[in-house]
């Protein structure tokens, strides 16, 4: 692909930002004040919305880097360039809430963090690998910590925080991201009082993402609570790479239990709600296309995050060249058509690629898929897909009660 088509291709433009980062030019130095900062796990990096409305975190480097990407602009007036070739952008600024404080005195930017149109709650504390692509102590080496240890946020601190963003206008929606609990229900019973003050107080859909319980019928349990859209995440689809590099996780739950996991809440779960990630530069990318296709058999959607450098992935990742990604992305979207899965609802990813992203590397416009994303986007839509949810929801949620009921858990 040309320069100049890669550049007007968003999916494309994504791709090679999240792997290759960007400078910022020497008139948009005012825009580094709001670039997330670098810590041991993530680089210093900017949301950008894309054309199409692709929004992307993309790392920033200093002025001695070498991505082929310059951030250049003024005010609103801000385009991405490369090799001649210039893509206007829009950069996200810091949400005005981050710099207020919950009424017990916590700074609101740590009890939630906004990434494209959703805001990521960890009121206990965080997987490492969901949002920074490196595995958090868990994965490793099996040891975490116990909620005990976690300082808890109060209901009240995280309710007021989302308040503050959704009447900013900052996000759309609510994640929850916990890490390793080792109970049987992986700490979802924790997240429950949470969820529900969430859904009670906020018309908002509810996304939870954390390691599988170990029965199903938790699973059953996590749906009935309010919980629209839910995630175990895989990473590393081989098994042998995925036991050196999660050794914690492999021990203490078991590959195919996630696997498992996430083929019964496909049945339990609207279609395009049960989600799992894949980390590409991570294993062969030919075994992250086996990732995709057992995944996609049962019903599950796959999302595809890149590594990011950082001192805990140095020298166990390495990147395929762009065109071999572009060919797994292209595979991604066709195995999710294929399976019938629903794009529209796991969207606006900014440190993942969607299978409907992944649409601008298969040649498909996907017409039907897009203009179902535009109308949810809407706020008419919004509201359409909130109340469809909550009517799915009670006419499954008499019978799993019952079911959960009498086995007394």
């Amino acid at each position: 692909m040309s320069p100049h088509a890669a550049a007007c291709n968003s999916g494309h433009l994504k791709l090679e930002l999240a792997a290759k980062g960007m400078r910022l030019d020497a008139d948009v130095d005012a825009y580094a004040a709001v670039a997330r900062a670098a810590d041991d796990a993530t680089a210093r990096s900017l949301e950008l919305v894309l054309p199409d409305g692709v929004c992307v975190n993309a790392p920033v480097e200093d002025g001695t880097g070498d991505s082929p990407y310059v951030l250049s602009g003024t005010g609103d007036h801000v385009c991405l360039q490369k090799n001649g070739t210039s893509v206007e952008v829009r950069v996200v600024p810091e949400p005005a809430f981050y710099s207020r404080t919950t009424a017990s005195g916590l700074p609101m930017r740590s009890v939630g963090q906004v990434y494209g149109s959703f805001i990521a709650v960890n009121p206990g504390f965080a997987c490492g690998y969901s949002l920074r692509g490196a595995p958090c102590r868990f994965c490793r080496t099996g040891s975490g910590i116990g909620l005990g240890e976690a300082f808890p946020m109060s209901l009240e601190d995280v309710t007021e925080m989302v308040r503050a963003a959704f009447a900013e206008g900052a996000a759309d929606f609510v994640y929850f991201n916990l890490a390793y609990v080792g109970s049987e229900d992986a700490g979802i019973a924790f997240l429950e009082p949470y969820i529900r003050a969430v859904k009670r107080q906020f018309n908002t859909l509810v996304a939870v993402q954390l390691h599988p319980p170990k029965t199903d019928r938790w699973i059953d349990r996590t749906y009935a609570m309010g919980v629209d859209a839910v995630s175990y995440p895989i990473e590393i689809h081989d098994a042998e790479i995925l036991a050196r590099r999660c050794a914690g996780r492999v021990r203490y739950i078991g590959r195919e239990r996630y696997y498992d996991a996430l083929a019964y809440a496909a049945t339990v779960f609207p279609s395009g709600t049960v989600w799992s990630d894949l980390t590409v530069g991570l294993e062969p990318i030919d075994s992250t296309m086996r990732g995709i296709d057992a995944l996609t058999a049962a019903g599950v959607l796959p999302v595809l995050s890149i590594v990011r450098p950082s001192h805990e992935t140095a020298g166990a990742s390495r990147l395929p060249a762009l065109d071999v990604l572009a060919a797994a992305y292209a595979h991604l979207y066709r195995a999710v058509r294929d399976a019938r899965i629903n794009m529209g609802w796991i969207r606006d990813l900014s440190f993942a690629i969607t299978p409907l992203e992944a649409r601008f590397f298969a040649g498909d416009d996907a017409r039907v898929a897009v203009a179902l994303q535009h109308f949810y986007r809407s706020k008419i839509g919004s509201v359409t897909a909130r109340n469809l949810a909550r009517l799915r929801r009670r006419l499954r949620v008499r019978t799993v009660s019952d079911s959960f009921d009498s086995s007394h858990l």
